[in-house]
């Protein structure tokens, strides 16, 4: 028993159990579409250019129908008038308020989007060699090898040192 036997009783009509297939259709099955990251991508930006111009469109609006409203409020003097003028007020603030919302939640996204993926940070580094090295690997200018073995005697010296290794 369904609960929309009231209505088919109601409406003299009875329920339908079997889905009707029509003889030529062939039956497909379609798997979804993987979520990637080049799709979230793409419906971010375009779901975003909607929203956007959705509420650019309502802020358009909003001006154009709040200059009639005030119109009609300057020439009838009525109070409820300007009640009304007050609300468009209101609600065009609000409009507006949303656009930059609609900016900083995107901007967020993007952050998190790029936070996740630059995330090399690397506390606990070991340099095994001395200090020294460590020295002419940071500052090659200042090498104290570089200085030292540009001498003509200490070379001839390091070349018969690799030639008796």
């Amino acid at each position: 028993m369904s609960g929309f036997d009231s209505i088919d009783k109601a409406l003299e009509a009875e329920p339908q159990k079997t889905i009707v297939v029509p003889p030529n259709a062939t039956l497909v099955k379609v798997d979804p579409v993987p979520l990637t990251d080049e799709r979230l991508d793409k419906d971010l930006k375009s779901d975003y250019e909607v929203v956007r111009d959705n509420l650019r469109e309502l802020v358009d609006m909003g001006k154009n129908a709040l200059d009639g409203v005030i119109q009609v409020a300057q020439e009838g003097d009525s109070p409820r008038a300007y009640e009304v003028v007050a609300q468009m007020i209101k609600t065009l603030s609000e409009t507006n308020r949303e656009l930059m919302d609609l900016h900083n939640r995107v901007k967020s996204i993007r952050k998190i989007d790029q936070s996740v993926t630059n995330n090399t940070t690397t506390n606990q580094s070991i340099y095994v060699g001395s200090t020294k090295e460590l020295q002419d690997i940071i500052n090659s200018a200042r090498s104290s090898t570089k200085a030292f073995d540009n001498r003509p005697d200490v070379r001839d010296t390091i070349a018969e040192d690799k030639n008796n290794e």
